[in-house]
């Protein structure tokens, strides 16, 4: 369990908070590229609890600039996007990507005024299709974009997956991911002989974990019994600052997802997977349908656009208004949840313990040895930058994001960590198959 401060200093992450500061050193996710266009309209966004605006110039700069005219706090999201600048409509007054005001009709012409006045704005820059935001301190000379091995990939090889809110803390939703005994429960069928798409199932319910602390985060395997002398590996990735691998399917391909805060109590997922060499068939679209059965792995289709609010068009359909759209008669006859999709599996138990969880009343036992190094090591950084301005791990070092995960089956006197060591640091494209499993494998979250 957590104390209640640690609690709090875990989960806040609005400016001048320990953990705002850290995410801060952080280039974040914020929209797709294909969200915003040249001289097109304005996007409310919402980033570690700051109301910005994000556009894109005549040229194809990147803006992201506070909501509040500096003025007199006018909305910029009712801006003109004109002429490489965000022009305010109550006055007039244009700014340009650095804040900088570039122009203000409304005062005399010999006035320098405009010279004085200059309104917040972070650094945007646009990598593998995706929007980051580096709001920290350094914004003449930010640390490189995270070199993701997707980033770099030829499109073909990397699918855009699913994307929407949780209505609950970053931390909240990024455990989920780093806790692997839910996965032949919560994503399960009643029964090894039912259809595959009831959802996935393996007999050794109870994984034994193998924790390695790294400087960019942390990674583990968890180990299940495959039969006599055999071993059944998961491994899965953390990476600072809210990004996760979670294991990856026998022909190559790794998952991915990250977990940008948007503020304390709302998150947005994103979900993305890639073949370090083989292109994927078939449409790359988003999953965005929900059936019966969880043969979609998305968050469903999304709300219409909720006008007013930041990210309008990535408010899912299910929610607490309708139960995550449970189904107790599948629930009862087919899978352990009744749960349309397994995001949103997810979505209903972590949103179900409330914006932010009371940490502090939990019971952990062996196999959430993960989420406590995690708390923990994300506490010691938050207060080492804070403390000593000690940069945290990997902020500095783009390079270590190049990671990748991946499930397998190795005799059981095999090390998995140096076994499969060239292929989590992406120094190979040989897939490890090892041997092949006894018992069913489906992969999922």
């Amino acid at each position: 369990m957590l104390s209640i401060q640690d609690n709090e200093t875990l989960c806040r992450v609005g400016p001048g908070t320990p953990m705002g500061d850290l995410m801060r050193r952080y280039w974040l996710p914020l929209l797709y590229g294909w969200e915003i266009e040249a001289d097109g309209p304005p996007q409310r966004v919402r980033l570690l609890g700051e109301d910005l605006i994000a556009y894109r110039t005549t040229s194809g700069s990147l803006g992201l600039i506070q909501n509040a005219c500096p003025h007199r706090g006018a909305s910029l999201f009712f801006g003109r996007n004109e002429e490489e600048g965000l022009r305010c409509v109550y006055h007039g007054w244009k700014y340009d990507v650095s804040g900088a005001c570039v122009d203000m009709p409304s005062e005399p012409a010999e006035s320098n005024f405009r010279t004085k006045v200059r309104a917040t704005a972070y650094r945007a820059a646009e990598q593998g299709g995706i929007i980051w935001a580096y709001m920290g301190p350094d914004q003449a000379d930010p640390p490189g974009l995270p070199e993701f091995e997707w980033c770099h990939l030829p499109e073909e090889q990397v699918h855009h997956q699913y994307k929407g809110i949780y209505e609950c803390n970053w931390m909240q939703a990024l455990e989920g991911d780093i806790d692997t005994s839910h996965l032949y429960l919560l994503h399960a069928r009643l029964e090894e002989w039912q259809p595959s798409n009831y959802g996935v199932f393996h007999p050794d319910k109870a994984p034994h974990l193998d924790i390695i602390d790294t400087d960019y985060g942390i990674y583990y395997g968890a180990s299940r019994q495959d039969g006599p002398s055999r071993t059944y590996w998961r491994t899965t990735q953390y990476l600072f600052p809210v990004f996760s691998m979670f294991p990856g399917t026998p022909d190559g391909t790794v998952p991915q997802h990250m977990y940008t805060p948007i503020d304390d109590n709302h998150t947005m997922h994103w979900g993305l997977r890639w073949n370090p060499t083989t292109k994927f068939d078939g449409p790359r679209k988003l999953q965005q349908v929900v059936t019966k059965l969880p043969e979609e792995n998305g968050m469903g289709p999304m709300k219409p656009a909720q006008l007013g609010r930041p990210y309008p068009g990535w408010w899912p359909v299910a929610d607490h208004a309708n139960d995550f759209l449970m189904d107790r008669e599948v629930q009862r006859t087919m899978n352990f949840s009744g749960i349309p999709t397994i995001r949103l599996q997810d979505a209903a138990v972590t949103a179900s313990m409330g914006t932010i969880t009371p940490r502090h009343r939990e019971h952990l036992g062996t196999v959430d040895s993960m989420i406590i190094m995690t708390r923990r090591k994300l506490l010691k950084a938050a207060r080492a930058l804070r403390e000593a301005g000690t940069p945290p791990p990997a902020s500095e070092d783009p390079a270590a994001y190049r990671r990748r995960s991946c499930s397998t089956v190795l005799p059981a006197e095999v090390l998995w960590h140096e076994a499969l060591s060239d292929w989590h640091a992406a120094r190979t494209n040989e897939v490890p198959t090892g041997l092949a499993p006894q018992a069913e494998v489906i992969q999922s979250g």
